[in-house]
């Protein structure tokens, strides 16, 4: 989809960034799998040239993905019983027949296949890919080749690696390397020095790394890295190109592993897909099955020179769509930048240590199968969360696609004993339970009859599809009875399409449904007698209720949607938010204080993130800007071109605040009078401007009850102080 030539240079400079990480996750997901580094980067290259041709999505990135490692890993050593380079021989014709499976999952319009999974199973699976991978790469960090092969066995064994350590039998070069490297890869994203936000941390270990090993020979004090602690290169590019061998073809493990990686590296290209165009600011569609059909070439033609599976990575999107890229020449960009690499500065990529490299793949492991994981799935209910840890056990007992298919099976299972009538309910999910009618001119009413879960919501959504987002849509679930996670999570990303288009899609009918948390997104079902589907408030909530009372502003905890005020701050451009919840606001006053809820992206994929914020309306219109400290202002991207606004009868405030917008004049009158003095006396908040109102927050987190009245409180005089 190279048809757009608008805006190059910006996708040249996020194909370069892209690039950065996109180089050591090669090389690092490549020997993860058991396979050459170079079997990752043919597939980074592959997946650059031949998805930017052939696809459709603007913004992904394609290349070797986390979802594969094991199973790759596996495939080299049962097809290879024991011999490496056959293996790896053999995992190529296995990788070739899998891209021809993706192909006709394109042609025979597979599409739909990644709406078939729970969300719950899905994060599951994730999550156990995180564990294993993490698991073998804790010893490669500490210098040490692990003997197990189950995730359980090497977290076991991590006490053997740490005892080689400790007797000096594991290189000290390396696992100090590795401790080291994975630290910053921590602590780097915290820090706001703008080197540390452009160049990503990746890139920063790597040439830690790399400048290590040149400088140890040089110090005697340093102890040096054995060589085979340091990724090994062909001499030649060409030598790197393996071809596929079929030698296999007769076994059944060769079409095992064949359909598994088919299957897959097409689920996580069309949870990524998806996940992306949600994200993307001109709420641009993919076409699902055309972007299978150019991954199954790509994954073909990957494999027919040495190269890995070819999948759309949700991670390099990210990071692809945070930097300004608008069109799929910076996917192409950032491969031709990797081959540039290659050309020029080969011999000094030879001297990256695999401690390193693992060290980034620990972290990638731990943030797929972090706590906050576990956290994000009970505030989904405890039903999400008992679904989520079945799958995640089920696929570290077994494999990806019995964990999955388990996963699969267990929801079904459950949401149906959760009911009464469950022969009737299991016949409903095989039944037209859809209707969609034209009230009048732009306006559709979408019926949900019974039962709406992961299993159908493929009828309700080709529904759904044959509206135009531009169109006012209602989506009744009065006749339904049960409702789960994954249909509701659905139903939020197309309402967040039709606003987007200038439509609207309204759910109702929910309100008589239980739920077993109070997260807007949890399965509703029918409530229990005597039960309340209301939750109990927190000691948080009590005591922002008093207060409210005790100052007659108006408290309200439940869970809203944007109206449109917050949503229209350059702040929240690239954020998905998702909902608002204990609001304050003032009866004489239109501010308002609430807690917001919404997704970030990061070089992770998306994060969700809670803040408490002010809302306040502006008596005139005014030029936009952005106030914030000094170190934080790099909050909103889009200002950095713009000079720091100052006032020499204020150098104390211009010491404290850094100004930025694009028209000085205006703003400068904006803030003469009052304006300077009451924000040199108040605490320091960052406040961006749209033009029409105030945005205003402190840190972002939730504030405590203390800061939330000092926050208040300084909308209130700040308020007073803006009057005409």
């Amino acid at each position: 989809m190279l048809k757009d030539t608008k805006n190059i240079p910006h996708n040249i400079q996020s194909g370069l960034i892209v690039s950065l990480v996109a180089l050591p996750l090669g090389f690092g997901l490549a020997l993860a799998s058991g396979v050459p580094p170079m079997a990752g980067i043919i597939a980074t290259v592959a997946g650059a040239v031949l998805f930017s041709l052939l696809g459709s999505s603007r913004l992904i990135i394609a290349g070797p993905g986390n979802g594969l490692v094991v199973l790759s890993l596996y495939a080299v050593g049962v097809l290879g019983q024991g011999n490496p380079a056959l293996g790896y021989s053999l995992l190529l014709g296995a990788i070739l027949m899998s891209g021809i499976f993706i192909l006709l999952m394109g042609l025979f319009r597979f599409g739909v296949l990644a709406e078939l999974f729970p969300a719950a199973a899905i994060r599951g699976m994730l999550a156990a890919i995180g564990l294993i991978i993490l698991s073998r790469q804790l010893h490669v960090l500490l210098g040490v080749d692990p003997q197990s092969s189950s995730a359980f066995g090497l977290l076991a064994e991590l006490g053997n690696s740490i005892g080689l350590i400790q007797n000096g039998s594991a290189p000290l070069a390396a696992w100090t390397l590795g401790l080291v490297s994975l630290a910053l890869l921590f602590i780097l994203p915290k820090i706001r020095f703008w080197p540390f936000q452009k160049i990503p941390g990746p890139m920063w270990v790597l040439a830690l790394g790399i400048g290590y090993s040149y400088l140890s020979p040089h110090f005697a004090l340093w102890p040096q890295l054995p060589d085979s602690h340091l990724i090994s290169l062909p001499p030649e590019i060409l030598d790197a190109f393996t071809f596929p061998s079929f030698k296999a073809m007769g076994t059944g493990s060769f079409w095992t592993i064949s359909l598994s990686l088919a299957f897959i590296a097409a689920v996580e290209s069309l949870l990524s897909i998806k996940a992306i165009d949600k994200l993307d600011p001109e709420q641009r569609r993919s076409n699902a099955n055309k972007d299978l059909r150019a991954l199954g070439i790509a994954t073909i033609g990957s494999s027919l020179i040495g190269g890995l599976n070819v999948v759309a990575v949700i991670a390099r999107s990210s990071v692809n769509l945070n930097n300004g890229a608008s069109s799929a020449w910076s996917n192409l960009f950032h491969g031709l930048f990797l081959v540039l690499f290659l050309a020029l500065f080969s011999i000094q990529l030879e001297h990256i240590p695999l401690a390193v490299l693992a060290a980034i793949l620990v972290h990638t492991g731990y943030k797929l199968t972090a706590p906050s994981q576990f956290r994000a799935m009970a505030e989904l209910g405890r039903d999400e969360l008992l679904l989520f840890i079945f799958t995640y056990l089920a696929t570290l007992a077994s494999n990806l696609i019995i964990g999955i298919l388990s996963g699969m099976l267990i929801t079904l299972v459950y949401q149906l004993f959760s009911l009464k009538k469950r022969g009737y309910y299991l016949r409903s999910l095989f039944r037209p339970n859809v209707l969609l009618f034209e009230e009048q001119e732009h306006k559709y009413h979408l019926s949900v009859k019974t039962m709406s879960n992961f299993l159908n919501f493929i009828r309700l959504k080709k529904q759904m599809d044959t509206v135009e987002p531009q169109a006012e849509l209602i989506l009744d679930f009065s006749l339904a009875e049960y409702v789960d996670h994954s249909v509701l999570e659905h139903v939020q990303q197309y309402r967040h399409r039709f606003e987007a288009a200038g439509g609207s899609l309204e759910t109702i009918g929910l309100d008589d449904l239980g739920q077993l948390s109070s997260h807007p997104l949890a399965t509703r079902r029918p409530l229990k007698k005597g039960s309340s589907k209301r939750g109990k408030l927190t000691r948080r909530q009590k005591m922002l209720r008093l207060y409210a009372a005790e100052h007659n502003f108006r408290f309200q905890y439940s869970e809203v949607e944007d109206d449109g005020r917050f949503k229209g701050f350059e702040y929240f451009q690239d954020k998905y938010l998702h909902l608002l919840r204990n609001r304050i606001e003032c009866r004489n006053q239109n501010w308002l204080w609430a807690d917001i809820h919404y997704e970030d992206t990061d070089f992770y994929g998306n994060a969700l993130r809670h803040a408490s914020m002010v809302y306040l309306p502006l008596p005139s219109e005014t030029a936009p800007f952005v106030l914030d400290q000094e170190r934080l202002l790099d909050r909103v991207a889009h200002l950095a071109g713009f000079k720091d606004i100052n006032f020499e009868r204020h150098p104390d405030f211009s010491k404290r605040f850094k100004l930025k917008g694009e028209d000085e004049k205006s703003i400068r009158k904006f803030f003469e009078g009052p304006l300077i003095p009451f924000l040199e006396s108040h605490k320091q908040y960052h406040i961006e401007c749209n033009g029409r109102a105030l945005l205003i927050f402190a840190k972002e987190r939730h504030t405590t009850v203390s800061e939330t009245k000092q926050m208040v409180n300084f909308a209130e005089q700040l308020t007073e102080v803006l009057k005409p």
